[in-house]
């Protein structure tokens, strides 16, 4: 158990011995076969067997810097799984919102600080897909976000309005020569200090 000044661990070491990741989705699995379609489980099945190579193939232990996992996710297609993507010449088979839960569920228990990390990337792509007019840079974003090349971070929280995304503050003019100017205050940006695109 650990003994350090104001750390508590609650879980004993004996048990955590036994929490592997293969040991977690085994339970995961077993809870939720009877309840999915045959493409969705095969899908979780197949990103449980990639986070479980990959922590084995890197020797990982959850204490490095999990932005440096990003890249290699990203390529095997494991950053979102909401859409197909097809505008961006990846074609993700399956895709959607069930296909997006058993990604998540794979990733949280393989590493929840990359799961959030990697929920704050998507955050950021979801307007680019919707929104981006085929105009080059926001396309160019949006691919390098999906797979994993560059980070995205959000920018909702406000220190007077919370983290409420309908009633932001903060204003972004465009300019005549294509630039932006943005004006106003943020705090808690989720991947702020790594992120390439905002």
């Amino acid at each position: 158990m650990n003994n350090k000044k104001g750390q508590v661990q609650c879980i004993s070491d004996e048990i955590l011995e036994k929490l592997s990741l293969k040991t977690r989705n085994k339970f995961l699995n077993f809870n939720l076969m009877s309840f999915l379609k045959p493409k969705h489980f095969n899908f979780l099945k197949q990103a449980q067997k990639f986070f479980v190579k990959f922590e084995n193939d890197n020797d990982i232990t959850h204490n490095e810097d999990f932005y440096e996992w990003i890249p290699e996710i990203g390529k095997n297609g494991y950053i979102t799984r909401m859409h197909k993507f097809d505008n961006l010449g990846l074609n993700f088979e399956p895709y959607g919102m069930t296909t997006e839960f058993m990604r998540v569920l794979a990733m949280d228990f393989f590493d929840p600080q990359l799961a959030m990390g990697a929920g704050a990337t998507v955050l950021a792509v979801n307007p680019l897909l919707f929104h981006n007019e085929d105009v080059d840079i926001r396309l160019k974003a949006l691919k390098e976000l999906v797979t994993g090349e560059k980070i995205g971070c959000i920018c909702i929280t406000e220190p007077e309005r919370g983290s409420d995304a309908v009633h932001m503050l903060t204003t972004c003019e465009e300019q005549g020569d294509g630039s932006y100017i943005l004006n106003g205050q943020k705090i808690y940006q989720t991947n702020g200090s790594k992120a390439d695109w905002a």
